[in-house]
């Protein structure tokens, strides 16, 4: 590739500059190109700044838990309680309404069963004539497809391998 400021890299070139994998030529483009440069110079600078506000988070995130976790069982207040409460009475009230829509779970009623009608001697004599009917037709165009690419039915033979 020849640097020219006016064709400018593509994605892929300035995805292996940034991974550090980038050509000399990239390179060399990179220096002379101020476009394809600002790009390069735009997601570093995102990803540093990323990476800085992850690295605030988590040090915050870290002494919040030192000091949640540096009170007695005694100091963590009332909320705790609260918490577990408020779980338990949403689980009540989220459990009752499906356990009742689901009239079986508590009641011995059996569920009604619907019979099936029978079929009749002629409707399975005319659906065994239809089952051959199909067969036949998909067993014909299997002996002409081997008939079409001359394929021989043959015992595979399965070879062994044997130690040299």
């Amino acid at each position: 590739m020849i640097p020219d400021p006016m064709n400018h890299l593509p994605d892929e070139a300035l995805n292996d500059i940034l991974i550090g994998m980038g050509s000399a030529e990239a390179e060399k483009h990179l220096s002379a190109c101020p476009v394809c440069r600002g790009k390069v110079e735009e997601f570093r600078s995102g990803l540093e700044e990323f990476n800085q506000t992850t690295l605030v988070w988590s040090e915050a995130r870290s002494n919040a838990m030192e000091r949640i976790h540096a009170r007695p069982r005694s100091q963590r207040g009332p909320y705790t309680f609260v918490g577990w409460a408020l779980t338990a009475a949403a689980l009540v009230a989220i459990a009752v309404p499906v356990l009742r829509h689901n009239d079986g779970f508590w009641s011995n009623q059996k569920t009604a069963q619907v019979a099936l009608p029978e079929d009749s001697d002629a409707q399975i004599a005319k659906d065994n004539e239809l089952l051959k009917a199909v067969n036949e037709a998909i067993n014909q165009d299997d002996e002409s497809l081997k008939n079409e690419h001359q394929l021989l039915e043959r015992p595979h033979l399965r070879l062994k391998a044997r130690p040299e």
